[in-house]
């Protein structure tokens, strides 16, 4: 942008172009431009041909979507020790994994079993389009 021994005018560091702004956010120009258009991002003319977007503009535009659940507890935690279940987290695991082996066994005795993997069924598919193609019904 600046040539040797050219100095950054103030303006230059207050202000970024739509590419700087797009590499920074990491986004395509054009999403930057259609936030300009859409009134989510200010922008000023710099000149005939020049936009700029402030720099404060850009940090107010990036927020959190939510808060870390538990965004306090989080420094509580360590990786030296893992933490345990305690009793209820424990019974309740239990009881939703004896729930879903009835539901697989109850899907097992609907549709029978062993199910055929998905190659077999996308061969068995495959076969039969081949012969609806060639007409070998």
């Amino acid at each position: 942008m600046f040539g040797k021994g050219e100095a950054m005018h103030p303006i230059d560091e207050e202000f970024l172009s739509v590419a700087e702004a797009a590499d920074r956010l990491r986004v395509a120009p054009s999403t930057i431009r259609r936030w300009i258009r859409e009134g989510d991002l200010p922008a000023f003319r710099l000149g005939r041909r020049r936009v700029g977007l402030k720099r404060g503009d850009l940090d107010r535009l990036v927020t959190p979507v939510r808060a870390a659940p538990y965004e306090n507890q989080m420094s509580r935690i360590t990786t030296d020790e893992p933490r345990r279940f305690t009793a209820e987290e424990r019974r309740r695991g239990l009881e939703i994994m004896a729930e879903l082996e009835q539901m697989a066994k109850a899907i097992t005795a609907e549709r029978g079993a062993p199910f055929p993997s998905s190659t077999e069924l996308l061969a068995q598919l495959r076969e039969e389009r081949m012969r609806q193609l060639t007409g070998e019904e």
